[in-house]
Order: structure tokens, then C-alpha cells, then sequence
């Protein structure tokens, strides 16, 4: 159903840095992940706000349930 992200090494390792360094694990998490860094030009300081917002929303719509 979701296609797959495609990243060259460099962005890889950003996505997978920035996984460790939040505190992420999983496929949704790597592919939301990977998303926000395609539409940011993976700038490291912007995807990470990004990143923290998307996840506050997806923690409030859960609880929103």
C-alpha cells in the first residue's frame, strides 16, 4: 500500500541518527522519518522540530480515540 522512500547512504544515516537520537523503532516510525526528511532536504535541526510535532499529533489523535 505506501510505496518505499528511497534514500541515498547519506540520508540513510541521517534517518537512522535521528531515529537514535529520539528514540524511535519500527517501520512507520523509519518511514515518517524518511518523509519528513525528503520534504525538509534532510536538515537535520527542521526534521527534527518536524519530526517531534508528528509525533505529539499522532500521540493526541490516539488519544483523541
Amino acid at each position: 500500500m505506501s510505496k518505499k522512500v528511497e534514500l541515498s547512504e547519506k540520508e540513510q544515516l541521517i534517518v537512522k541518527e535521528i531515529m537514535e537520537e529520539l528514540g524511535l523503532k519500527g517501520g512507520k516510525d523509519k518511514r515518517m522519518v524518511s518523509t519528513i526528511g525528503k520534504k525538509l532536504n534532510f536538515d537535520r535541526q527542521k526534521m527534527i522540530v518536524a519530526i517531534k510535532r508528528a509525533i505529539i499529533g499522532r500521540t493526541a489523535e490516539t488519544l483523541n480515540s
